[in-house]
């Protein structure tokens, strides 16, 4: 009976829920990572477009929190990456976080499958209610 426990538990580990939280403020990412961050979920950060594309190939998230302006340069870089976990994760839940935003915005990343749509500032704690509401936590 030990034995089945145990091996529960390790099944329970192995099936941790992956978050990927793309910002290019790193304020951003430490406050949201800090308040995200428990024994149920595996949090993991990009601060660029490569890195939340490449991460995005090598794992499965239930969740990605993306910023719809990441380098600066281009005001697309997060509907890139909206665009690449809507196509190689189907069941991911998107979150969009802008201080950019307008109706427009907001309907263009709905278009591309966004299920959150955020207007910064945004609290990480609110953040975690709506991840709790569909069983993160």
């Amino acid at each position: 009976m030990g034995l089945k426990r145990g091996s529960e538990k390790n099944s329970m580990d192995q099936k941790k829920n992956k978050l990927l939280i793309v910002d290019d403020e790193e304020a951003i990412l430490f406050a949201f990572s800090k308040t995200l961050a428990g024994p149920e979920v595996e949090i993991h950060t990009a601060q660029t477009l490569h890195d939340a594309l490449k991460l995005l190939q090598e794992n499965d998230y239930q969740a990605v929190i993306a910023d719809l302006k990441l380098s600066g340069i281009s005001n697309y870089d997060g509907y890139e990456v909206i665009k690449s976990a809507k196509r190689n994760q189907k069941e991911c839940k998107i979150f969009v976080m802008t201080a950019f935003g307008d109706e427009k915005t907001k309907q263009a990343v709905f278009a591309l499958g966004t299920d959150y749509y955020l207007e910064k500032p945004i609290s990480p704690q609110k953040v975690k209610e709506i991840l709790a509401s569909f069983g993160m936590y």
